[in-house]
């Protein structure tokens, strides 16, 4: 599903829900990505700033420091041309992040719906970054 340019994109998957976490990294392996896995703000931001990351997958987790700036709006100020895509079921959540996000993907859509959004993102960052 995932073209040869984009095999192997790093993608970040934050969920304070493990089942859901583990699941979606092993939808992600199978289409060709690597998945790295957070299940807090604190730990997604420490894997952020360790590792080379090509897109952010993101539900809604509480900010890392308590009334702190959005996870979505704090990697955004890290690494501004990184996209950072909202995963969840409840777009009302997200209202603070829509200044953020790229694009709001919800969690209702088949996998491979998923996984076209997943590359539309990939491509539009990577023709970004070679202009």
């Amino acid at each position: 599903m995932s073209s040869k340019g984009h095999l192997r994109a790093v993608i970040l998957c934050v969920d304070d829900q493990e089942a859901g976490l583990e699941l979606r990294k092993q939808v992600l392996k199978k289409a060709g990505y690597k998945a790295l896995i957070a299940s807090s703000a604190r730990k997604a931001l420490e894997i952020f700033r360790a590792n080379h990351i090509d897109l952010v997958l993101t539900e809604h987790v509480r900010p890392a420091f308590i009334g702190g700036p959005t996870l979505a709006a704090t990697l955004k100020m890290l690494k501004p041309q990184v996209p950072v895509a909202i995963f969840s079921a409840d777009p009302s959540e997200w209202i603070e992040d829509k200044r953020f996000a790229d694009v709001f993907i919800t969690k209702l859509v088949p996998i491979d719906e998923l996984l076209r959004a997943i590359e539309k993102l990939l491509a539009k960052s990577h023709l970004i970054a070679a202009a």
